[in-house]
C-alpha cells in the first residue's frame, strides 16, 4: 500500500464549505494544508450548476452579514458580484400567498375573520402565560403561534422537513424563524412598509451575482488547485496513542496524519475509525441520522414563478419549498425565462431518493400544475440533482448524543470537527466562515515552526 509522507501541517477532509473555509483561513495563516475531497468537484452541498443558460444552486443558500470579518473576505474575495438582495419568503397556502415569517397585517388580510379572531386570541394567550422551556419544537411553535397557527403553517410543513412527528423534534429546528406576531413587527409593518420589514424578518441578505457557489469557487481558486485533491474519498482514520496517525484515501493511498480537520458527517467520521470506536458510541451514532434531498429543477418558458426568494408548502405537497435563483441574480436565468427548484427532503430508503426521472418529473410536474403555478406548455426541460447528507435530524435529546460522539472524536489530540454534518449542528456560511477562522488560529499557535516562509 502507498504511504504518502510530507512535511503537512494540516490535512483537511471533506472540500464543501467548511473544508474550503479551513483551507482558506490555513492560506492566509501560511500553514501548509491539503483538502482532500471525495468528489469531482469541490462545493459540498453549497454548489451553483450550469443549465444551458440558466444556473441554480444546490439549496436555497444565502449569505448574511452578521460576522463582520467574514463578510469582508467575502467582499474580498467577490467585489461588486456580492449583492445586496431584497427578496422575501412566502407560504403558499390555500391557493394564496402568506408571508414568511408569519406578521400580523398579511394575516389579517388573508384569513377570514373568525379564523383571524380565534389565531388572535390564542397567540395573546400564549404571550400572557409567558415563556417556559419548550421540551419540544411542538411545544416551541405552539407557546409563540397557538395551537391554529403552529398546526396549519409550522407543523406540518415541520413533519414533512425532518420526517418526524413534530413533538419528537428539538426545540432548536427552529432557529429564529419563529418571529413576526409581536408589537415591533406591527408597528414596523404599519410605519416602516414592506421592505423595511422584510429586512427585519430576515428576507435581506447578500448573494453572489453568479451563484451561492461563486464564493466556493473564489475560495479554491484562492488556496490553489494544487492544494485540493478530488476524487479523494477518506475511507479509514487509523489512530494510536490518542493521535490520528494515517488516513486511509480511496481505500488503498495512506497520508500520515499530522492535523486533521474533519467536515465529514459526525457518524461518518466515527464509523472510519480503525480501531473501531466503543460499540456503545456505535450505537449512540447509529441512532443519528441525517435528512437528504432530491431537488427537481424546472426551466420555465416565463420571465419569473414570483417575487419570492423561496416559497414553502405545508400541505401535501412532496415539496417542502421552491426556489428561484433569478429573484436572488437576474445573471441566473435568462430575460424572459427562469428556472425553479422544488426541495423534496427523504432518507436513502424513501422512494423519492431512487425514483427514476420520468416519475418524478410527472408527479412534481402534475403538481405544479395542480397547484395554478405553472402550465404544461411553459416547462422547457426537466432534471434531478441529489444532495446527500443535507441537515443533520435535531431530534429530542440530539445535543447529548452529539456530545458524545463529538467528545470520543476529539479526545484524539490532533482532530478537529468544523462544519454542519462534523459537528451535527444547523450552521450558516457566516457561521462556518468564523468557526474556520477560530479553528485554525488555534492550530497556527499551536505550530509556531512550522509556517511556509514569506514569499
Amino acid at each position: 500500500m502507498p504511504v504518502v509522507r510530507s512535511d503537512l501541517v494540516l490535512n483537511i477532509l471533506g472540500g464543501g464549505p467548511a473544508g474550503l473555509a479551513a483551507a482558506y483561513y490555513a492560506g492566509k495563516r501560511r500553514l501548509a494544508f491539503r483538502v482532500y475531497e471525495a468528489g469531482e468537484e469541490v462545493g459540498g452541498n453549497c454548489r451553483t450548476l450550469r443549465w444551458g443558460d440558466f444556473l441554480f444552486d444546490t439549496g436555497a443558500h444565502r449569505f448574511h452579514d452578521r460576522d463582520p470579518e467574514v463578510t469582508a473576505e467575502m467582499r474580498l474575495l467577490l467585489g461588486d458580484d456580492l449583492l445586496e438582495v431584497h427578496s422575501p419568503s412566502q407560504i403558499r397556502w390555500n391557493g394564496t400567498f402568506i408571508d414568511f415569517p408569519l406578521s400580523p397585517f398579511d394575516l389579517l388580510r388573508k384569513l377570514d375573520w373568525p379564523s383571524a379572531a380565534r389565531i388572535a386570541g390564542e397567540v395573546f394567550r400564549a404571550r400572557v402565560r409567558g415563556t417556559s422551556t419548550p421540551a419540544s419544537f411542538r411545544d416551541r411553535a405552539v407557546a409563540a403561534y397557538g395551537e391554529t397557527l403552529a398546526q396549519t403553517f409550522l407543523l406540518n410543513y415541520s413533519e414533512k422537513l425532518w420526517g418526524e412527528d413534530p413533538s419528537r423534534l428539538s426545540p432548536e429546528v427552529a432557529g429564529k424563524r419563529l418571529r413576526g406576531l409581536d408589537l415591533g413587527t406591527l408597528l414596523i409593518e404599519a410605519l416602516g412598509g414592506k421592505q423595511r420589514k422584510n429586512a427585519h424578518l430576515d428576507g435581506a441578505f447578500l448573494y453572489p451575482r453568479y451563484g451561492i457557489g461563486t464564493i466556493f469557487d473564489r475560495v479554491a481558486e484562492a488556496v490553489g488547485p494544487e492544494n485540493i485533491a478530488c476524487g479523494s474519498r477518506v475511507t479509514r482514520l487509523v489512530h494510536e496513542r490518542g493521535r490520528i496517525r494515517r488516513i486511509l484515501v480511496n481505500g488503498n493511498l495512506e497520508i500520515d496524519g499530522a492535523t486533521v480537520i474533519s467536515t465529514l458527517p459526525l457518524t461518518v467520521a466515527l464509523r472510519q475509525l480503525d480501531p473501531p470506536a466503543p460499540a456503545e458510541l456505535l450505537e449512540v451514532a447509529n441512532s443519528m441520522r441525517f435528512r437528504h434531498l432530491v431537488l427537481g429543477v424546472f426551466l420555465l418558458d416565463r420571465p419569473r414563478l414570483s417575487a419570492n426568494a423561496s416559497i414553502y408548502f405545508p400541505g401535501e405537497q412532496p415539496y417542502t419549498r421552491i426556489y428561484e435563483s433569478k429573484n436572488r441574480s437576474a445573471q441566473m436565468a435568462p430575460a424572459r425565462q427562469t428556472a425553479v427548484v422544488l426541495e423534496i427532503p427523504c432518507y436513502a430508503d424513501d422512494a423519492h431518493w431512487s425514483m427514476g426521472e420520468e416519475r418524478l418529473q410527472l408527479e412534481l410536474r402534475d403538481s405544479l400544475v395542480r397547484e395554478g403555478l405553472v402550465r404544461d406548455e411553459e416547462i422547457l426541460g426537466f432534471r434531478s440533482v441529489r444532495v446527500p447528507f443535507a441537515y443533520p435530524v435535531l431530534e429530542v435529546g440530539f445535543e447529548e448524543k452529539a456530545r458524545l460522539v463529538a467528545d470520543y472524536l476529539r479526545s484524539f489530540q490532533n482532530l478537529h470537527l468544523l462544519g454542519r454534518s462534523a459537528q451535527f449542528q444547523y450552521s450558516h456560511i457566516h457561521d462556518i466562515f468564523g468557526q474556520a477562522r477560530s479553528t485554525v488560529r488555534e492550530i497556527a499557535g499551536s505550530q509556531p515552526g512550522r509556517l511556509l516562509p514569506t514569499a
